[in-house]
């Protein structure tokens, strides 16, 4: 590596651990959560960010996996008590306050290296609310193709549509905006995003893998007929409280 080289990359870990806290909200993500941390451990320049795991009461080997990858991880992981989605996110995102936060799901891998480098150069000076590419990790045609059909309506939708899969958002405007409304039971994420303009979020063309899990439990007919639902109350809070066993 060239010294020019060495001195961009000892600048951009500096900028990312000063003003970059990524939270994850976590239950029962034993099958995951190693393999999340280390796709995070691989990112360039993340060297000394805070990670903060939002543990809402894991009660299989979740907590195991962390501790056991912890000590081999060039950041700083923090695992505090979470509780629902949204208040393991909130309680995160107030655990280590920078001017940055980055939400991401416990079941996500990246499939570049700058994935989380790139989103903070997009959004420090034009934005204030970033999402990224999400593909399936599954082979199967029907789970690509649903994903692919999830990314395009995120794209096209007149309103700010980003979820917690990859969610980073100035701090600033998570706290005028309120952060995840603790009351909800589902799709928390994208209550939050429309509060965004859409002018201010941008996508970026690198990306995520995710597992197909809620596809394949909710069923796929069943998981567009919820997003159509969600999207029809989406002005009517009580819709939103009730469980529909998203999470569970």
């Amino acid at each position: 590596m060239s010294r020019t080289h060495q001195s961009r990359h000892r600048y951009q870990t500096k900028m990312l651990s000063k003003n970059l806290t990524i939270v994850i909200p976590c239950k029962n993500e034993e099958k995951y959560i190693a393999s999340t941390l280390q796709s995070i451990n691989n990112q360039i320049g993340i060297q000394d960010v805070d990670v903060i795991i939002a543990d809402g009461g894991s009660t299989d080997g979740t907590i195991n996996s962390i501790k056991e990858i912890q000590g081999n991880l060039n950041y700083n992981l923090h695992l505090i008590d979470g509780g629902s989605v949204s208040v393991g996110r909130n309680r995160g995102a107030n655990h280590i306050q920078k001017e940055f936060i980055l939400f991401i799901d416990a079941d996500v891998t990246f499939i570049e290296n700058d994935v989380i480098l790139q989103s903070y150069n997009y959004i420090k000076t034009n934005y204030d609310i970033l999402t990224c590419k999400t593909v399936s990790r599954s082979t199967s045609l029907l789970s690509k193709f649903s994903f692919f059909i999830f990314r395009n309506v995120q794209r096209y939708m007149k309103e700010c549509f980003v979820t917690g899969v990859y969610f980073m958002t100035r701090r600033d405007k998570y706290i005028e905006f309120g952060g995840f409304d603790e009351t909800t039971k589902h799709t928390e994420d994208y209550l939050l995003s429309r509060k965004y303009k859409k002018s201010r979020m941008f996508i970026l063309n690198r990306g995520v893998t995710q597992d197909d899990r809620r596809f394949k439990k909710m069923g796929y007919l069943n998981f567009l007929r919820i997003m159509i639902k969600n999207y029809k109350n989406r002005d009517n809070i009580k819709h939103f409280r009730e469980d529909i066993n998203y999470w569970s």
